[in-house]
């Protein structure tokens, strides 16, 4: 059994607030700015994070540690954040479920072993471990999409167009 790696459960927990503090620099009426029509504004981000931890990464997370070998069937994202995107949901709201859903995945992970497997429907086998990083990675690939639509908002703003 692979102990869980306390480097690796540090930058999950810190996730969060570095998430949290690039939420508090957006200003209130930036959060739905898109960059462009096929980008994501950052509400649309936010959510998307949320969810991801919500519907896919805490739900797989949670079967690992308590089932042996459990089915990880796939997650249609697209498709959910088009039926379940509010635009009107407050995004301190959206950041809170996000951190709560967080701070789940590391309690399971801290007593984990993190070769204990699943199988994706896509993927295959997986471990826990895989799952901790992937998670992490996720997180960083979409933080600094956030951070470069705020700050493309603000160039905008300062700019003129």
């Amino acid at each position: 059994m692979t102990q869980p790696d306390t480097y690796l459960l540090r930058l999950l927990r810190a996730q969060s607030h570095q998430l949290a503090h690039e939420i508090n620099l957006v200003p209130a009426d930036a959060g739905l700015w898109k960059p462009a029509e096929n980008e994501w504004s950052v509400h649309e981000c936010l959510t998307h994070l949320r969810d991801a931890e919500r519907h896919i990464f805490l739900p797989r997370i949670t079967r690992v540690v308590k089932e042996d070998n459990p089915h990880l069937p796939a997650f249609d994202e697209q498709a959910h954040h088009k039926e379940h995107w509010n635009p009107n949901e407050p995004i301190q709201n959206i950041l809170a479920d996000f951190v709560a859903d967080r701070a789940a995945e590391a309690a399971l992970l801290e007593t984990a072993g993190w070769s204990r497997t699943g199988v994706h429907a896509v993927r295959g086998p997986i471990t826990l471990g895989w799952l901790a990083e992937y998670t992490t990675g996720h997180l960083w690939e979409h933080l600094s999409q956030i951070m470069r639509v705020r700050l493309n908002y603000a160039t905008r703003k300062t700019t003129g167009n």
